[in-house]
């Protein structure tokens, strides 16, 4: 797989689900688009998961950098596996960290669930 392919993968890592394109979108877009409010999942790392995220982050783009650096050189399998590990380590430790529920979305599930329950 080629490092280009991998880098658009990593810009879009700090959401849950993806983000609608930002290229395409109008101000307009952003603020009536309800479906990709509900698609942002934010998540609240704890400082061991901060400290990896942000180790696994340093390493991925040390790896991206050192390779952009040699020019005359193709892209080996092994780097692109290595970046891939590296992306899914990342992945996974964010994954793990603790949901970020707003408060509306709450309130509106409790609502909701008094409602149903009568």
């Amino acid at each position: 797989m080629p490092i280009k392919i991998l880098t658009e993968d990593l810009i879009g890592m700090a959401l849950t689900a993806p983000f609608p394109d930002a290229a395409r979108m109008t101000r307009t877009d952003v603020l009536h688009d309800a479906e990709a409010t509900k698609r942002i999942i934010r998540r609240r790392p704890t400082q061991t998961q901060g400290q990896a995220l942000e180790k696994l982050g340093r390493a991925i783009e040390y790896l991206m950098d050192s390779r952009m650096a040699l020019i005359d050189e193709p892209s080996t399998k092994a780097d692109a596996e290595a970046l891939e590990i590296l992306m899914r380590l990342n992945r996974c430790v964010f994954s793990e960290c603790e949901e970020i529920v707003p408060v509306g979305r709450r309130l509106k599930a409790w609502v909701l669930a008094k409602v149903h329950a009568h």
